[in-house]
């Protein structure tokens, strides 16, 4: 079963490592994040009553309908800096990556029909790309001098398991966690209740009491969802836009994590890495309602995208002792096989509403509501013919719904020129409790403060934004049963500077 043989890091504690890895992604990929053009950026993602930006096709595809002309867009993120601080049993440290990448690539044709004052008077087609996260990230993490061991998480999470099935040469993995074997044949780790043949299943740390160790933590993640949309668009009476985007879904996630720990007895190292690479489709249908010329209301849903995901992984462990033991002393190293593993997942449905107001030719104010619930994410159907029932469980019981907040501006200064802002609000996806037991993440928070400028001359637009996350959460690096080991909290401070060039043909 792959569930006992999957091991990487538990998000809450309250369930097997291996589940907490999908569960912890399923939160990450359903996570969409809207503003792939400079404008949508600076006023908060807020377009679902606005349309006529590449941006809406992602949101609510009517928005597609409010196009006159054809028109061709591309952006690109200028600068990207995500600066990561790690706080852990007392202490801090820092990190950051840098990143630029294409965010938007599009095409829009729109085309009056031949009775344009009533009735249908227009229709519009649009083709490209619009970028919906960037998991880009280094995060580095250090407990000096603490009175916690990884080597105790090592012991204890094996306890139950017989050690004669670290010694099965022909089959070393079978039913035994890689964790439990990788410590094993480092020496991290002895029987404690050994039988005439030496053979136990209790176990514990080859530290002594009291003794403090150095812990370091290093994850690197890079990757990304993209989403290229084919939509459709039919304005009627330029009072009722409808439209539809057909989404084709690209995802890539990468994440390498390495765990060091200094110690008396000398020093182990812990590489665990996994690659995640999907593709998924999903369906947006939308309408935005002008009832009046200063007033737009939008509404939006979004289906499921469905995604069929293929995924690699491996561990590696090494270890360096001294005055342990005559087998255990000097150098050693194991590493895990190479797995491979097939399966479905599908994010949960979503919708929004939306309302903006038109001040003549001055300016707008909208608004955006978004509802997703995180604890209807679902894996499905794994290549072994795995169901992931208790995966499945564990979302449900640890997230919840959500309500987003998108709101945003625009003041025409000139005939040309535009300033805009905009403030994002996104709701925490995890329940307080589990099973009675209060989690982490319950002071969780990510918001988005925007800012921009748009500059128009003749058929050509050009737009700028800056925009600045700021995200709080908290994860485990290990648990120890019986001990309360603290969660690490990390505040995330993420800069982006996107340009746009939209050429009106």
């Amino acid at each position: 079963m792959k569930r006992l043989i999957f091991t990487l890091l538990t998000i809450a504690g309250l369930f097997s490592v291996a589940s907490a890895q999908y569960v912890d992604q399923a939160l990450i990929f359903s996570q969409q994040y809207f503003g792939s053009t400079a404008r949508s950026k600076a006023m908060g993602n807020a377009f679902g009553a606005l349309g006529g930006d590449f941006s809406s096709l992602s949101i609510n595809p009517a928005g597609i309908a409010i196009y006159q002309r054809p028109e061709v867009s591309v952006s690109a993120n200028l600068l990207g800096i995500n600066n990561t601080q790690s706080t852990y049993q007392g202490q801090t440290s820092d990190d950051r990556s840098t990143t630029f990448n294409f965010r938007n690539f599009g095409y829009v044709f729109a085309q009056p029909t031949s009775s344009n004052t009533s009735g249908l008077v227009s229709v519009s087609f649009g083709l490209g790309f619009n970028r919906l996260n960037s998991f880009n990230q280094n995060i580095s993490t250090q407990a000096l001098g603490s009175s916690y061991s990884r080597t105790d998480a090592f012991a204890l999470n094996s306890n139950g398991i017989s050690s004669s099935a670290f010694f099965d040469e022909n089959n070393p993995y079978n039913n035994v966690p890689w964790e439990s074997k990788l410590a094993w044949e480092n020496y991290l780790m002895n029987v404690t209740n050994p039988d005439a043949n030496g053979v136990g299943n209790q176990y514990q740390s080859i530290l002594y009491a009291n003794e403090l160790v150095d812990q370091y933590e290093n994850i690197n993640r890079e990757g990304y969802i993209n989403e290229y949309v084919a939509s459709f668009g039919a304005n009627f009476n330029h009072r009722v836009y409808l439209g539809a985007t057909l989404g084709i879904h690209d995802l890539y996630y990468d994440e390498t994590r390495t765990y060091s720990e200094d110690a008396p007895f000398g020093y182990f190292d812990y590489l665990n890495h996994s690659s995640s690479r999907g593709y998924g489709y999903n369906l947006k249908l939308g309408v935005i309602v002008r009832p009046t010329d200063a007033l737009r209301l939008g509404a939006a849903i979004h289906t499921p995208t469905f995604y069929t995901i293929k995924e690699s992984y491996s561990s590696t462990m090494s270890s360096n002792l001294h005055d342990v033991s005559t087998d255990a002393d000097g150098t050693h190293s194991a590493s895990s096989p190479v797995g491979d593993y097939q399966y479905k997942f599908e994010t949960p449905f979503r919708a929004i509403g939306s309302i903006a107001y038109q001040f003549g030719k001055k300016g707008l104010i909208s608004l955006d509501y978004e509802y997703l619930d995180y604890s209807k994410s679902k894996l499905r159907k794994g290549d072994d013919g795995y169901n992931f029932a208790g995966e499945n469980q564990d979302i449900s019981d640890i997230y919840k719904p959500v309500s987003n907040i998108h709101i945003g501006g625009e003041y025409r200064a000139t005939d040309a020129l535009s300033l805009r802002a905009g403030y994002e609000s996104f709701g925490n996806p995890y329940k307080t409790n589990i099973d009675g037991v209060v989690q982490p993440n319950t002071n969780f928070k990510f918001n988005t403060i925007n800012a921009g400028l748009g500059y128009r001359l003749d058929n050509v637009s050009f737009d700028l934004s800056y925009s600045l996350g700021d995200r709080t959460n908290y994860m485990y690096i290990y648990q120890i049963p019986g001990m309360d080991v603290s969660p690490v909290k990390y505040h995330t401070l993420n800069h982006e500077i996107v340009f746009t060039i939209a050429l009106k043909l």
